[in-house]
């Protein structure tokens, strides 16, 4: 299923939910691919994706949202990992967000064996970041571009694992232009806590040939487990 959108400038409030491909039919959003990126300018939220499976979305410009640019979640199923499965993002330029809160250009909750491919994210709110993923699985983050990116460029948290970061660009990306881990309220946490066994923010998350300039640390293991940096260029 294709749903495009030629060059304009649109209002912003998009929301789409329990939304579904398949592997060999995805449902393809966004702009038309070499043409002009379509942009989805101002509003609180440029657009809402919960539970969606099987979605590309690509060749987007997103501007001047007030609280994130664009957010993928789960709709509050913390315990269903198949709630939003299969996403992946590409080619899309996200910047000028936020009021200077905790405000983020692509807040990603609860999604499962995704990718963000050859995006670019532009001066993020002061306390937010490029990319903020709250208990997600299974992800590919790559050959993207971070600059300005507020308090940071990634920030993985809240049972987030198995996240590949590979060849990306990060300029001024914040005091830590990586937040390996953080400090997630409980009730959060994708999969749910588990009493008396291992829990951790985050763990195998991976690193790896990326280039820093300008953050105070490129990047900060903040409760992180089974983590890895390799090959980065600072």
């Amino acid at each position: 299923m294709l749903f495009r959108s030629l060059p304009g400038t649109y209002p912003a409030g998009t929301s789409i939910g329990n939304f579904a491909g398949t592997a060999n039919a995805p449902i393809w959003l966004g702009g038309v691919t070499g043409q002009p990126r379509p942009t989805i300018s101002g509003g609180a939220t440029a657009m809402q994706l919960s539970r969606v499976r099987y979605v590309i979305l690509e060749n987007l410009e997103v501007a001047g949202a007030t609280a994130n640019g664009i957010n993928c979640d789960d709709g509050g199923e913390y315990a269903n990992s198949n709630a939003t499965r299969h996403v992946i993002f590409r080619n899309l330029f996200i910047h000028d967000i936020g009021t200077g809160g905790n405000n983020d250009g692509l807040k990603l909750s609860g999604v499962n064996d995704y990718f963000v491919l050859d995006c670019e994210f532009a001066r993020m709110s002061t306390g937010g970041s490029g990319i903020d993923h709250v208990g997600c699985h299974g992800g590919v983050i790559a050959r993207n571009k971070f600059t300005d990116a507020g308090s940071n460029a990634i920030q993985c948290k809240g049972g987030s694992e198995d996240i590949d970061i590979r060849w990306n660009s990060f300029t001024n990306a914040g005091a830590r232009a990586m937040s390996l881990g953080g400090s997630t309220g409980f009730q959060f946490f994708r999969p749910p806590l588990v009493p008396n066994a291992p829990n951790s923010e985050a763990k195998n998350i991976r690193v790896i040939a990326n280039l820093f300039h300008g953050s105070d640390t490129p990047v900060a293991f903040v409760g992180a487990g089974n983590s890895q940096i390799g090959r980065a260029h600072v």
